[in-house]
């Protein structure tokens, strides 16, 4: 009777454990998409501030045209950057929603 008891509590633990992990990778799976909306929003500034720089700057000469190259420049090696952090942070998530996932599915 104490074994049936114990694993009855044993069954509930592994249940509300393997509920934890699924609502915990849910929630990240969440958080990658809005991570990825803000990323798809940046992005598209990018491409249009480049196509502006395409049209507009080409035309500028002296002081104007090599202040705003140096912004410009500066600007991108900005994005650079955040996509490197992107992929990590990419990364880093799909593997920590696939540990989660997996917790869970061992616990069913």
């Amino acid at each position: 009777m104490i074994d049936a008891i114990g694993d009855f509590f044993d069954d509930m633990d592994r249940k509300r454990n393997r509920m934890e992990y699924k609502r915990d990778a849910d929630q990240l799976e969440s958080y990658l998409q809005a991570v990825q909306h803000i990323i798809n929003f940046f992005e598209e500034g990018i491409y249009l501030l480049q196509s502006a720089h395409q049209q507009y700057a080409s035309g500028w000469s002296g002081r104007s045209k090599e202040s705003y190259e140096s912004i410009n420049n500066e600007m991108i090696q900005a994005a650079f950057h955040l996509y490197d952090i992107r992929d990590e942070l990419y990364r880093s998530l799909h593997q920590e929603i696939a540990r989660l996932r997996e917790n869970a599915d061992f616990l069913a």
